[in-house]
């Protein structure tokens, strides 16, 4: 890790940022609904409204009518299938990612930090062959931390310089503030950003943003 003193870096957030996985997850929510016999139903604007939440935030607006206990529970269904439904459903990646992260690798170590469970990220980098773009990566199931201290965790565990991290939320924007970085916005994703904030529409946009930031 020497070489990576002093080093800028870039940190991703996954959903609607580096992929697209609502259609495979509202399936595989609907089936562990279906399969154990509850009464609630996903669509796709639905699961796209809970994407970059924490477990704590999404499970009072999934599981309505029942006790935050009992929600968890039918959560932790919900997750179960997705995790091991995504293996061979996984999500779509945005046109000209590869090139873009290749570019990227050249100069800077990249990461991913997501408000996902143990195991999503994983099937990210394993069903589309992702592994060797990126340095490492953590999720809040991992560690039960909030967005902005597992970035402080990927920035203090390889003694980072100045980091970057792409997102698709407002949530995203407000946890890197949190952590001190520097935020670019991913507007082709799921959220929108009423502030002024630097932004790209393409992740093809991304290389050159990054180097001027860094070099500000």
């Amino acid at each position: 890790m020497a070489n990576l003193i002093n080093k800028n870096a870039v940190i991703f957030d996954l959903d609607g940022t580096l992929w697209d996985a609502l259609t495979p997850i509202m399936e595989a929510w609907n089936k562990a609904m279906q399969e154990n016999n509850l009464p609630y139903k996903f669509d796709l604007n639905t699961i796209k409204s809970y994407m970059g939440l924490t477990p704590n935030e999404t499970v009072p607006l999934a599981f309505k009518g029942v006790s935050f206990e009992k929600g968890i529970e039918y959560f932790k269904l919900a997750l179960k299938e997705e995790i091991s439904y995504l293996k061979d459903h996984p999500g779509k990646m945005y046109p000209n990612e590869k090139e873009v992260l290749i570019n990227l690798k050249e100069n800077y170590p990249l990461f991913i930090v997501s408000n996902s469970d143990k195991g999503y990220i994983e099937n990210y980098l394993n069903s589309l062959n992702m592994n060797k773009y990126f340095l490492d990566h953590v999720c809040a199931g991992d560690t039960l931390l909030e967005k902005w201290q597992n970035i402080l965790y990927i920035k203090e565990k390889y003694n980072l310089n100045k980091i970057i991290y792409v997102g698709d939320t407002l949530k995203d924007y407000n946890e890197t503030k949190k952590a001190n970085g520097i935020f670019i916005h991913a507007s082709y994703g799921f959220g929108k950003i009423n502030e002024k904030v630097n932004s790209i529409n393409e992740l093809k946009d991304l290389p050159l943003l990054v180097e001027k930031l860094f070099n500000q």
